[in-house]
């Protein structure tokens, strides 16, 4: 198998967020011998794309990444891309451009929105994060092909996996959680006024270490999560399910509908099965 390069705007060393820990457990799935390096979009130059031409790419959030270096890549190397939100779009989310322009998203006919497309087009694949993310792209982004696309979802390494599910019956007290958050998508404000609406006893939480939120989530009755825009697969969902808690949803939570989430077994059977699939392409 060839070298592997990933490609971000960060990773979870410099940014613990849901697309950098997703990186990190898709990296860790890794088969053995296959020799990965990571790369960041700010710092990618014309010689590390020629001196890499031999390699296959993955390319994760790109926000960042020059448009001529784009442009390269599209020339050069063979890339997928793991597409985490919407890209195409300046706001990074169609529904946070409505509501901060008061005009629909138009970036994908712009100057820079037409070399987005490009550099969807060129990908040898696209992997999404829910169905509903995958068809918004390719209603939109006329030049992707749909047998280039895949859904992947958001991912776990193993050793959170087995730690979830060594908690997951701990008795449950009568809190919904709810995610304090100021990024406008999370919609903390809009969850906590659903709790209050419908008379739930809830606790917002923010800032707490990884496994400690965990265990506070597998001792809580449920979580509320109601983001105002698409959300494509947010981790603290599939953590909540696997943790048997009960869900108060929105129809933002764009894999909540999808099979492989009714059950917590599924989850995990899911991701070792993508992760296979994943791997599998690059062999």
């Amino acid at each position: 198998m060839k070298k592997v390069i990933f490609l971000a705007d960060v990773y979870s060393k410099d940014y613990p967020g849901g697309a950098e820990l997703t990186t990190d457990a898709i990296v860790s799935y890794a088969p053995e011998g296959v020799e990965i390096e990571k790369k960041y979009c700010r710092n990618l130059t014309e010689q590390d794309i020629f001196d890499n031409k031999d390699s296959n790419w993955v390319v994760c959030n790109f926000s960042s990444l020059e448009d001529k270096m784009k442009i390269l890549l599209c020339k050069n190397v063979n890339y997928s891309i793991i597409e985490y939100d919407y890209k195409y779009c300046i706001y990074r989310s169609p529904e946070k451009h409505l509501a901060a322009t008061g005009k629909e998203c138009d970036c994908h006919i712009s100057s820079a929105g037409k070399i987005n497309k490009a550099f969807y087009g060129y990908a040898n694949h696209i992997w999404f994060m829910s169905e509903v993310q995958r068809q918004l792209y390719l209603d939109k982004l006329t030049l992707l092909k749909a047998e280039k696309t895949s859904v992947l979802n958001s991912v776990f390494n193993e050793g959170n996996l087995r730690f979830m599910t060594s908690i997951k019956d701990n008795p449950k007290d009568d809190k919904y959680l709810i995610l304090g958050s100021n990024s406008w998508i999370k919609g903390t404000e809009d969850s906590i006024n659903f709790a209050k609406t419908n008379n739930l006893n809830y606790e917002v939480v923010n800032g707490l270490p990884y496994h400690e939120m965990l265990i506070k989530l597998s001792t809580s009755k449920g979580l509320i999560f109601r983001p105002l825009g698409g959300d494509t697969c947010p981790r603290i969902v599939m953590e909540a399910k696997i943790l048997g808690c009960d869900l108060k949803l929105n129809n933002n939570v764009q894999h909540k509908d999808e099979k492989w989430f009714k059950t917590p077994e599924k989850i995990i059977t899911h991701i070792a099965s993508q992760m296979v699939d994943f791997w599998s392409t690059y062999e």
